[in-house]
């Protein structure tokens, strides 16, 4: 028997630890050893049919994996799950969520479980050796439920990532042409985007000044800076005091910065000194916001210099 669990090792060790009772049968394991590990600590059941092999430790992958286990063949890791462990939102890991490709089947404690009659194999990849909905689909689950700033973040981070843009999204779209949020999709992904609370806050300074927005985290030169004006061929770096050992170092780099046409704002320029900044963005040529009509041109133009 001591081949056996060493054959039931093996399989854990391709799936974070874990092992279904499937799997253990089709190795010559009776139920009878499988009560006689588990009653020995061998191992540990975590979902109906499903157990942890040598320790009842718990991990992130090994949770998951577990999960998409548990819901059979075909099934995969979807929505606030997937996008956690895609690294397409931020935050806690939340709970194990699977899409099963069936509208039938049990309920699984633990686990939230969404029911479609068919999932496109297209839209399933292996990631970390667990079956999980591709970039794409992930963003479609999540349109309808995500505030539009919080999509565009996760199409940014996707775009980063997994250089997923536009044409991968649209793909999705059409092979699910009845699920809810495409046209927010679309909308996010084509829409510039802000990543911290500085580059929010700096934003709102300037609708509160009523001056010209600018293109958010967009490439320039060859490099992704945090706001550009290419009307008038600025930009602006928003730094966050961390990334400097002093802050005496951190305010001389500020000030090299502004005696060139790339300029930076901190923290304090921000929340504290926004009147000066204001000042000096108008300074630079920075003005209102545009008509209607010259906002179209200036696309086009920003369009031509940001390619």
């Amino acid at each position: 028997m001591g081949s056996k669990f060493a054959k039931a090792v093996e399989i854990a060790a391709r799936q974070h630890g874990r092992v279904t009772w499937q799997q253990l049968v089709v190795e010559g394991v009776d139920r009878h050893a499988i009560q006689r590990w588990i009653g020995d600590g061998r191992l540990h059941p975590v979902h109906h049919g499903v157990y942890a092999v040598g320790h009842a430790g718990r991990s992130l992958f090994g949770d998951y994996m577990a999960a998409v286990l548990a819901c059979g063949v075909g099934s995969v890791l979807s929505h606030w799950a997937a996008a956690h462990l895609l690294r397409v939102i931020p935050g806690r890991p939340p709970p194990p969520e699977v899409t099963v490709p069936t509208l039938g089947g049990r309920r699984r404690g633990g686990i939230v479980i969404h029911r479609v009659a068919t999932l496109h194999v297209a839209d399933t990849f292996a990631f970390e050796r667990i079956r999980v909905v591709t970039v794409p689909r992930v963003l479609l689950e999540l349109a309808p439920k995500l505030a539009p700033h919080l999509l565009a973040r996760a199409c940014h981070e996707a775009s980063i990532r997994h250089r997923v843009g536009p044409p991968q999204i649209e793909a999705c779209i059409a092979r699910n042409p009845t699920k809810p949020g495409a046209a927010r999709l679309r909308r996010a992904a084509g829409a510039d985007v802000t990543l911290s609370h500085l580059e929010d806050g700096f934003l709102t300074l300037l609708r509160r000044h009523r001056l010209a927005l600018p293109r958010t985290n967009v490439v320039h030169g060859g490099d992704m800076v945090d706001c550009r004006w290419p009307q008038v061929g600025l930009t602006v770096e928003l730094l966050g005091y961390r990334f400097h050992a002093s802050r005496a170092a951190f305010e001389a780099d500020v000030a090299r910065r502004r005696r060139s046409n790339h300029v930076a704002f901190t923290y304090g320029d921000v929340f504290e000194r926004g009147a000066q900044t204001i000042a000096e963005l108008r300074r630079r040529g920075v003005g209102p916001p545009m008509s209607a009509a010259e906002a179209g041109g200036v696309g086009e133009f920003a369009a031509q210099s940001e390619a």
